[in-house]
């Protein structure tokens, strides 16, 4: 497998941004302190019109390895990290997420298995920061956050590939390396995607059938340095997110047709049982403004009262699932079912 010849190839860090200033400045310090010769890597901020405080402090880090890019509009982050790559000068790209807080052997580790694999994309493994994550333990929310959390990682399948290597069956763009050629061949995330959230599913849809392996590296380790959202700020996430996987499952139907996330929220179909006809009634019922709006109220003062009531646990995981089912009935909406598709822009 060819191996490039510069020892140290020119890295470009592309780190996607909106209206997170302080935690913006806490990841660029630390990309700041990589131990790679500092005139073979860039930093691309890529601002998605926040229109805020953030180009100012960016601009207060005083260093020339930081390129601020903003772009005119709100358009994406799938759009703001194929603007950064099309104005990278490195052969080599690693997207970041702003609140990841990265080691400073982190383009070294990356590196390595580009170079061991060839046409393949890196992940790493986040864990929330230790202070974060005590914090997130003190409150019945935080908690719930935590579990959240260790739900999603246990949903990504993976492979044994070779020591402590995993194959995951898709990438994740939080942390995400590889050569510029293959992010070209694979033409860039999908910008029609308005959100973040299964853009880099998608993503990973395009690599696999384009021939890239998929690499998982547990001990290339980063700290997620979320913000503390509110119970209306994670929920609302999750209705975003929720969108980009219906606009999925609109682009690939036949690799979403049992999914369980598309069969329990589209509308009733004639095949479904009377248990899943109850659930999704349940859930139309529970997602009107009258019905969220009088959850929240009850979550929060549950929260204070009893703080450790299993109820309170279950009252969340319902909030987020009617934000789920809204998200995902408007994503349905947005694309008609027998479209062409959404396109991929690079």
């Amino acid at each position: 497998m060819a191996t490039p010849a510069d020892p140290t190839p020119f890295v470009s860090l592309v780190v996607p941004t909106f209206r997170r200033a302080a935690i913006l400045v806490h990841s660029l310090r630390a990309l700041l302190r990589l131990d790679y010769p500092r005139d073979r890597f860039e930093v691309l901020v890529v601002d998605d019109g926040s229109l805020d405080e953030t180009q100012a402090e960016v601009a207060g880090l005083a260093d020339p390895r930081i390129v601020f890019l903003q772009q005119p509009a709100n358009q994406g982050v799938a759009s703001a990290r194929n603007r950064g790559a099309r104005e990278a000068r490195g052969e080599v790209l690693i997207f970041l997420d702003d609140d990841m807080l990265v080691q400073e052997s982190m383009i070294d580790r990356h590196l390595r298995w580009l170079r061991r694999f060839g046409e393949c994309m890196v992940n790493g493994h986040w864990e929330f920061t230790p202070e974060l994550d005590a914090d997130l333990r003190r409150t019945s929310f935080g908690r719930f956050r935590l579990e959240v959390e260790a739900w999603v990682k246990t949903g990504i399948a993976f492979r044994p590939l070779e020591g402590h290597l995993l194959e995951p069956a898709a990438v994740t763009a939080c942390n995400l390396g590889m050569w510029r050629r293959d992010f070209e061949r694979v033409g860039g995330f999908d910008e029609s995607f308005p959100h973040a959230g299964a853009e880099d599913q998608e993503f990973s849809v395009r690599a696999k059938a384009a021939g890239i392996q998929f690499i998982y590296d547990p001990d290339l380790l980063l700290w997620h340095n979320d913000q503390r959202l509110t119970l209306k700020q994670f929920c609302e996430r999750q209705r975003r997110g929720a969108l980009t996987a219906a606009l999925l499952a609109r682009k690939y139907p036949e690799r979403s047709a049992k999914t369980r996330l598309l069969v329990e929220n589209r509308p009733i179909q004639t095949g479904d049982s009377w248990r899943l006809v109850l659930k999704k009634l349940a859930k139309g019922l529970f997602s009107t403004p009258p019905v969220r709006g009088l959850a929240h109220l009850v979550a929060g003062l549950v929260s204070r009262v009893s703080p450790n009531a299993r109820a309170l646990r279950r009252l969340y995981w319902a909030l987020c699932g009617a934000y789920i089912y809204l998200g995902f009935r408007e994503g349905l909406r947005r694309v008609p079912e027998r479209a062409g598709g959404v396109h991929a822009t690079g």
